[in-house]
């Protein structure tokens, strides 16, 4: 499905990214948990081609990254802030997507704005849009473009409760229909309930990489992840 290998990446001198490994499987709904600093958002940005990097390849579905768009309709990538044009009605925005994905699906984006009860705000400007319709209009979007991959940076800030509850059920069904999602959070008692793996990113490297099951046992996910911030070397990576 989606493959890194060895990616690196500096920003004046430091060494950010010292060879990321990760292979995220069809059907995975991984958390990509780190630090802050540790380079969560650099990797998620790399992937979705925002950033460059030194070395290594990246590819979704055996598509490499330098095929260009082929490679970005893959993917539907929501950042952790969300930069859109204010003058234009959230809906239009959305259509505006939809149609560089080539997806026409009415029933399914009226579908999800009934889910998010944005049938009526999605009609008005973006500018009078708070965080959590922002996000909650992109995830409209990406649960509509239904891409291979979603990849989202920290998705659910912003989100109120029902809005969490939406959001959980459209990954259960979205998985159930062959997608996959990537997404950094920081919330790792909700990951842990959402997600069914997880990659522990520490200082510029994948220190774990396995099912949440497996590693958690009696444990928490939150617990696993500061003992992989005190234990490198006891940790073990997929």
């Amino acid at each position: 499905m989606l493959t890194i290998s060895n990616i690196k990446k500096s920003y004046l001198n430091k060494n950010v990214l010292k060879g990321v490994n990760l292979k995220v499987e069809k059907g995975e709904v991984l958390a990509f948990v780190g630090a802050n600093g540790s380079g969560k958002t650099t990797t998620l940005q790399i992937i979705t081609n925002i950033l460059d990097y030194r070395g290594g390849t990246v590819d979704i579905n055996g598509i490499s990254i330098e095929k260009g768009i082929p490679y970005k309709k893959q993917f539907f990538f929501i950042p952790d802030t969300i930069n859109v044009f204010k003058n234009i009605s959230g809906i239009d925005w959305i259509r505006f997507l939809m149609n560089l994905y080539e997806v026409k699906n009415d029933e399914k984006l009226k579908e999800n704005l009934e889910l998010f009860n944005m049938e009526d705000s999605i009609k008005n400007s973006i500018a009078g849009y708070s965080y959590g319709m922002l996000h909650k209009m992109a995830l409209i979007a990406a649960f509509t473009i239904n891409p291979p991959i979603i990849i989202m940076d920290e998705p659910l800030n912003g989100l109120d409760p029902n809005a969490v509850s939406t959001f959980k059920e459209l990954i259960k069904n979205y998985i159930e229909e062959g997608g996959t999602i990537l997404f950094s959070t920081h919330l790792l008692d909700v990951a842990e309930k959402i997600c069914n793996t997880v990659a522990i990113l520490k200082d510029g490297k994948i220190v774990l990489h396995d099912e949440i099951k497996k590693v958690i046992g009696k444990q928490t996910l939150e617990s696993i992840f500061m003992e992989a911030q005190i234990y490198e070397g006891n940790t073990s990576v997929n």
